[in-house]
């Protein structure tokens, strides 16, 4: 019984001793201290995937994105800059996964890295390098520039950062505010007809403003309601850079609408695929652009609507 109990002593000696030097062993390394970026500090920010940069660059109040080939800058869409924003300045290695620079394993090789690079002005404020998304799906394996280990970092972020200059543009289009359009002119199959805005006789109406054609008709209330909300904040698929837009517009317009606003809205969109494809030009972008195919199904039926609502009064 003596020698039971002294083996055993021994044994939960062992294991204890284990134990603490097994934890002693895991805590022999100290993970980088994130870097302090306030909010709105970064004013550039370099993207790099195998040799093609992005260079993003904060104008005012506003984000443009280059495309280097072109020479050319054009507005960037503000929601996917400040998601770039908030993961480059928030980063947070949260653990250290090897040390053994197998950087093919974990996408961190010149093939399929993603460099990061965040100034303000010329000052270079932090740069990392972006592989693989962890099988957790809820990290990111990343290189620190300077430092040859690779470490984990919080979010899956990789798809956000492997862009191109085509998605990260701005598609917005047309925009404005419903209540502030007093008339609609609609061009289609060689007719045109103008809805006006009628101000109410009594000011405490729910809806205090009502559509009239010309000739004192209504229109089908629905599909102008639908319309409106459909033009009010318009993004198109992509532009189409292939075609300049006075070239584009030398041909007569599929269908035409003018919004008078200060100054008045133009929106021209023309067939190029038996209606599969929609090309448009706004006097609101400098640039033709492609509409998604049920945007311009939808705002063709209806002003579709609208104009046979106008046939059929006249033919009564």
């Amino acid at each position: 019984m003596k020698k039971e109990y002294l083996i055993l002593v021994v044994l939960i000696f062992a294991l204890s001793a284990y134990l603490v030097f097994k934890k002693d062993n895991q805590q022999n390394y100290t993970l980088p201290e994130p870097v302090k970026i306030e909010k709105g500090e970064i004013d550039r920010l370099i993207i790099t995937r195998k040799k093609t940069p992005i260079e993003l660059t904060k104008e005012a109040d506003t984000w443009e994105v280059s495309d280097k080939k072109l020479d050319k800058k054009y507005a960037a869409d503000m929601t996917a800059v400040n998601k770039l924003l908030d993961v480059t300045r928030n980063l947070n290695v949260s653990g250290l996964i090897s040390e053994s620079r197998d950087i093919s394993r974990y996408e961190l090789d010149d093939a399929h890295f993603i460099e990061v690079k965040a100034f303000k002005g010329e000052n270079l404020l932090l740069s990392f390098k972006i592989g693989k998304a962890a099988p957790s799906g809820n990290h990111t394996f990343i290189m620190l520039t300077g430092d040859t280990r690779i470490y984990q970092a919080d979010q899956n972020f990789k798809n956000d950062f492997n862009t191109s200059v085509e998605t990260l543009r701005d598609k917005q289009v047309l925009t404005f505010k419903e209540n502030a359009i007093k008339q609609i002119t609609l061009k289609k199959d060689g007719i045109s007809k103008n809805l006006t805005a009628v101000p109410p006789k009594d000011e405490t109406e729910k809806n205090p403003v009502s559509w009239q054609f010309e000739d004192g008709s209504s229109p089908d209330k629905e599909a102008l309601s639908n319309l409106l909300s459909s033009l009010s904040f318009l993004t198109c698929e992509r532009f189409f850079d292939s075609l300049s837009r006075e070239n584009l517009e030398k041909n007569p317009p599929l269908l035409k609408i003018i919004l008078e606003n200060k100054p008045p809205i133009v929106l021209n969109l023309f067939d190029r695929n038996n209606g599969d494809t929609l090309v448009g030009t706004s006097s609101m972008s400098p640039y033709p652009f492609v509409l998604e195919s049920y945007k311009g199904k939808d705002i063709l039926s209806y002003a579709d609507k609208l104009v046979k609502k106008e046939k059929e009064t006249d033919k009564e």
